[in-house]
């Protein structure tokens, strides 16, 4: 006679940890997503201020450039609404001026790490390096916005047209660093691409060698 299953004995967490390890870094679909976001990974590596000085005013053909781009603006519009979204607490709430500047940026990369934490306490190896690459994508978005501090009417701002702040500008400037805006966002870009590639290889890992490596022994 089979046992009855006890319900009861299947915990809240249990039920989501099971729900959320469906989708496993050996499974086919994941390895061709890995595959298909190579192209993206490499382009995204070289996103610096160079790249968009190149192509700024520049229409954007069906090209390689042009789709990574198009791709990129996505993913950037949506990181851009919670950078906003971070001054506009603190415009809220009433904080100093230094951190109501810091704060777009601070939750800018707040997310992805929060993003990061809540799957690696559940043990899902595969979200947490996409965790990464999300933040990386930020980090060298941030790299750019560091460029040029010294320029701050460079590019148009997202929200607030003149009137606005460049957020390094004011922050370098308080800090009396502004000077060093270039070698400050060459540094946070080397760390942004190191994370970039580091992740990747690290999703290639889980996806292609530590499931056969296991079926060999």
């Amino acid at each position: 006679m089979k046992k009855s299953i006890d319900y009861e004995k299947i915990t809240s967490k249990e039920m989501f940890e099971s729900q959320t390890t469906k989708t496993k870094p050996s499974d086919t679909a994941v390895k061709v997503g890995l595959l298909l976001l190579l192209p993206y990974v490499m382009w995204l590596s070289k996103y610096s201020a160079e790249y968009v000085k190149s192509i700024q005013g520049q229409v954007m053909h069906l090209n390689f450039d042009g789709i990574m781009l198009a791709f990129h603006n996505l993913i950037s519009n949506a990181n851009m609404i919670v950078h906003e979204a971070g001054h506009g607490v603190c415009y809220l709430i009433g904080c100093p001026q230094m951190i109501t500047v810091f704060n777009g940026t601070l939750l800018q990369l707040a997310l992805p790490l929060l993003f990061i934490y809540w799957y690696k306490k559940r043990s899902n190896d595969l979200f947490v390096g996409l965790g990464f690459i999300w933040l990386a994508q930020n980090l060298i978005y941030v790299s750019w916005y560091m460029s040029y501090a010294q320029t701050p009417n460079l590019y148009p701002f997202f929200l607030g047209g003149d009137n606005t702040i460049h957020d390094f500008w004011y922050i370098f400037s308080e800090f009396g660093v502004l000077k060093y805006d270039g070698i400050i966002s060459g540094f946070v870009r080397f760390i942004a691409v190191t994370i970039l590639y580091g992740a990747y290889l690290y999703l290639l890992f889980l996806a292609f060698i530590k499931n056969y490596k296991k079926s060999k022994i």
